[in-house]
């Protein structure tokens, strides 16, 4: 299936740019900067938007600013709005089951707790692709969640996603010019589940 939209998930707003939540939005913003291409708000569709060519087709950055917890509302108009199947979807975001640093593309599935994968599946339905990078579990097993995810990246992790966003860029553009099944098979077999 071919990919049409890649979507960052993350909050706007200075306070949350260097948040364990926004590795979606970081990583989609430095491959739009390597792509040299840049992002322009769109009200209407509650987000930002960049258009390049990759792979020989066109191909829709994305980063909503509707907040993480309504993500699906940017998601779907934006969708509808270019006629892109929710299938021609990838979204990258954040994943407290995987270890640090590592990424994983998935197809369907829960939301595992994610409140912006919550939105996406209420408005696009459940057909997009997912990818997942590892922000580990909870440092303190007593921190609620949400303090957690809307933490700033300690100086290891800010070090760590530096190191890595080569590797989650890579990961997007084998998904975007090689399909599904040869990302999944080529990235996924590092990762213990």
């Amino acid at each position: 299936m071919p990919v049409s939209l890649v979507v960052g998930l993350g909050n706007p707003g200075r306070e949350y740019a260097e948040t364990r939540h926004n590795v979606g939005f970081r990583t989609v913003s430095a491959w739009a900067s390597k792509l040299g291409v840049t992002f322009s708000a769109d009200t209407a569709r509650k987000g930002e938007f960049a258009k390049t060519v990759f792979a020989g087709s066109p191909l829709w950055l994305a980063k909503p600013t509707t907040y993480m917890n309504n993500s699906g509302e940017c998601v779907s108009a934006f969708a509808r709005y270019r006629k892109i199947d929710f299938s021609e979807v990838a979204v990258i975001y954040d994943d407290i089951t995987l270890p640090p640093g590592t990424l994983k593309i998935s197809l369907g599935g829960g939301d595992g707790g994610h409140n912006g994968i919550k939105s996406l599946i209420r408005h696009c339905g459940n057909a997009f692709m997912r990818v997942r990078i590892g922000i580990g579990p909870k440092i303190h097993r007593e921190q609620d969640l949400a303090d957690f995810v809307l933490g700033k990246l300690t100086a290891e992790e800010q070090t760590l996603f530096a190191s890595q966003t080569e590797h989650y860029i890579y990961g997007i553009e084998l998904l975007a010019s090689r399909g599904l099944v040869v990302a999944q098979n080529t990235l996924n077999k590092h990762i213990k589940p």
